[in-house]
């Protein structure tokens, strides 16, 4: 094994998914060089930080994180471009598995319940073949030890990309894009609702207009990445 091993590492090198660079045995998906230049938010370990303020008098957030900030044409746009529109699931996982070590280390998220991705309507789904949120939600379900449920919430409509719209296009005609289908799991329980980047946070008050009719109901948020 450790021949074909070799062989394949000579012929097929690992490549740095930010800057195509060769990637070395201990590296995983980006080089030592890019990691370093991911812009981390550390929100993760800050009470009341700015993307629990955004939400203020919006969503009543317990709390909420992001894993790094989006800029726009920066690294983590080329990352989470590959993932949404690559099938590159393995980012998924990378950023999942980093965040998830993050909050519990923070001990800021240790009483969720149940995690939910933001879900895709279902033909955008079958088009792109996947949830790119799914993946990510996955790995912090694993990472914070709870259930995870992605039939819960379901998109009603469908809607172009939000990165790239501004906050009226973004808040406009959103409150029945979303619908929940079971009511009574979520009674009492502590929600963490997940998605791939946060801008102006309205697809997340599309879902809260949804899950908020619930009694009982608790929710904090975690993504990928927030836009700056």
């Amino acid at each position: 094994m450790d021949i074909l091993h070799d062989f394949l590492t000579i012929f097929f090198p690992k490549i740095c998914m930010i800057c195509s660079g060769e990637v070395e045995e201990k590296e995983q998906l980006v080089c030592f060089r890019c990691l370093s230049d991911l812009p981390l938010t550390d929100l993760s370990n800050e009470p009341e930080n700015r993307l629990e303020n955004s939400f203020a008098g919006r969503i009543p957030i317990r709390s909420a994180t992001s894993l790094v900030y989006f800029h726009k044409k920066g690294v983590v746009q080329k990352l989470i471009h590959q993932l949404k529109y690559q099938n590159k699931q393995e980012i998924g996982r990378f950023f999942g598995n980093w965040l998830g070590e993050e909050m519990l280390r923070s001990q800021r998220f240790e009483q969720i319940d149940v995690i939910i991705p933001v879900p895709l309507h279902p033909d955008k789904q079958k088009k792109r073949g996947y949830n790119q949120v799914t993946t990510f939600a996955e790995r912090l379900a694993v990472k914070l030890g709870v259930e995870l449920r992605s039939d819960l919430l379901v998109k009603a409509s469908v809607t172009k990309t939000q990165t790239l719209k501004n906050r009226k296009e973004r808040t406009m005609h959103k409150e029945n894009e979303f619908r929940l289908l079971e009511v009574d799991f979520l009674e009492d329980k502590h929600l963490l609702l997940v998605d791939d980047i946060i801008t102006s946070g309205s697809t997340l008050e599309a879902c809260w207009a949804q899950l908020g009719t619930v009694k009982g109901i608790r929710i904090s948020l975690a993504s990928m990445a927030l836009t700056v």
